[in-house]
């Protein structure tokens, strides 16, 4: 059986033109849907197997628990309880296909 991991609620709030989605230096902060993903390194944006064209951003998943003063979901990086830390505070991309209903996911590290 796979681990099932903490539960985490997610409150969505448009967010208004010209404003930004996320403080990108706020680590454990930055998940979001839709717009442009703001990749931790080279844009690694996927094709769909299908038909080939480039895949449209969906979400990304930031690593929550990161350690940090002021991250609300911080936990202690040496309790090994840290669920959501994806490689070094890294960030967890999805992308789909919404014509041929395909679905990929890219990870980063930080």
């Amino acid at each position: 059986m796979s681990r099932v991991l903490r539960e985490y609620r997610m409150r969505f709030e448009r967010v208004p033109p010209g404003q930004a989605a996320v403080d990108l230096d706020a680590l454990g902060q930055r998940s979001k849907l839709g717009g442009l993903p703001d990749w931790d390194q080279d844009d690694e944006t996927p094709a769909c197997p299908i038909c080939g064209e480039v895949m449209t951003f969906v979400a990304q998943l930031d690593s929550i628990e990161h350690q940090s003063r002021t991250n609300p979901h911080s936990v202690d990086a040496l309790s090994g309880k840290q669920d959501y830390m994806f490689a070094d505070v890294g960030m967890i991309y999805v992308f789909a296909c919404l014509e041929h209903s395909q679905v990929a996911a890219v990870l980063q590290s930080g």
